[in-house]
């Protein structure tokens, strides 16, 4: 049997540690395509883990500096945005201060526009009030138009009619629930149609399959019956006391409910029942069967790795392989913005204390042009464009 390898600790003293599958197939060289296929699944299902592994532990130093960078800059600009539309308003009701009926319809419209951003990221009903006070439409008619609007472009996209439900009013939710009704009724016309008659050719192709698929199956378990045969409690000799036994079975349940053949194998090696030679020696049958189960673990660990990366690829999305160091430049580069933002919030309520700085800057100053409410549909633009220019809106102020 070949020696575990050695690697040192923290301190500096060489340590055992177990031979995983990976150690041992690195030791042989492939004698086949079929073998060749075989080591490099279980590099990358190994790779793959690490990887998970790695994004776990990084999710939790993220979401604590976060909390403690990220959150408490985001409160402060939101406190400091709150103050802007109160010095506005108190500026716009101030006795001849802001002269014109142009410059005074800007200045509401800046206060609206404020406002509205700062109830779509969370209501408060002083701020719903402050909109009102601006604003031809109040903030729920506003709201509703909204909704309106996104679910006729959603209808359109998805060929759907939705009706009004408790789905919420995102356009999330409306896609969601457009994708949920085409399923449905895609599911209602397979159910109407007449059963199709199998021809022999796919009839035994569907049969090859499935035995195909009972083979891989039973290679599995026999794998699964050897380790739990040699780690039962009541049977005798071994180096291996009952307590180490117990263990290594909750690992070996763990490892067949979770289809991960990987592991099972690993603790095959951990017990001495394989070696690498009988890894390098499987046969032609087993290895393909080892191989499929093995593919099928590949998709599945990719999957889960991307869902650990989708969060991040909105600070990173144009690097396909984004590693936790990119992230953290990412958000160096988030705070940096935000504590800037926030700077020039400070700056902007000392200046329009100033009348005519304030005056000076509602000249320049161009009022949202109502086509906020296509934002979050970015990613759908080319399906928007073959359905035509949609109305525009505009938020109207009160005069």
């Amino acid at each position: 049997m070949p020696r575990a390898p050695q690697h040192e600790s923290l301190f500096g003293e060489p340590q055992e540690r177990n031979l995983t599958v990976v150690d041992a197939l690195a030791q042989t060289k492939p004698q086949d395509k079929q073998q060749a296929t075989f080591q490099r699944l279980i590099k990358q299902i190994h790779e793959q883990r690490v990887q998970i592994e790695e994004w776990q532990t990084y999710r939790e130093r993220y979401n604590r500096r976060v909390a403690e960078k990220l959150m408490p800059l985001y409160a402060a600009i939101r406190g400091k945005r709150i103050a802007m539309a109160l010095l506005l308003d108190a500026q716009y009701h101030r006795k001849d201060a802001i002269r014109g009926k142009r410059l005074r319809g800007k200045l509401q419209s800046m206060i609206v526009d404020l406002t509205r951003d700062l109830l779509l990221e969370e209501r408060d009903e002083d701020i719903v009030a402050l909109h009102d006070r601006h604003s031809d439409l109040t903030y729920d008619e506003d709201k509703e138009l909204d909704k309106a609007f996104s679910q006729d472009i959603v209808e359109n996209i998805f060929g759907v009619r939705l009706d009004d439900g408790d789905d919420g009013d995102s356009i999330e939710a409306m896609i969601l629930k457009a994708q949920r009704k085409l399923a449905q009724e895609e599911a209602g016309r397979t159910a109407q149609r007449p059963p199709r008659r199998k021809s022999a050719k796919a009839a035994a192709a569907e049969e090859k399959r499935a035995a195909a698929e009972k083979a891989v199956s039973q290679s599995v378990r026999e794998v699964y019956r050897k380790l739990a045969s040699a780690l039962h409690p009541d049977r005798a000799g071994g180096d291996l006391t009952a307590e180490r036994k117990t263990e290594l079975m909750q690992r070996v349940n763990r490892a067949y409910d979770n289809g991960n053949l990987l592991e099972l194998l690993n603790i095959q090696l951990e017990i001495e029942q394989i070696d690498a030679a009988h890894l390098a020696n499987l046969s032609a049958e087993r290895v393909a069967h080892f191989n499929q189960v093995l593919r099928e673990q590949v998709a599945e660990l990719k999957a889960e790795l991307e869902m650990l990366l989708a969060p991040y690829r909105i600070l990173v999305p144009f690097n396909l392989k984004p590693k936790p160091i990119h992230v953290d430049m990412a958000m160096d580069g988030e705070i940096v913005r935000q504590k800037n933002d926030l700077r020039q919030l400070k700056t902007d309520l000392i200046t329009f204390e100033d009348i005519r700085q304030l005056a000076l800057a509602l000249k320049d100053y161009q009022p949202a042009d109502g086509l906020d409410g296509l934002d979050e549909f970015a990613d759908l633009g080319a399906l928007m464009d073959s359905f035509g220019a949609p109305p525009t809106r505009s938020h109207r102020r009160k005069r």
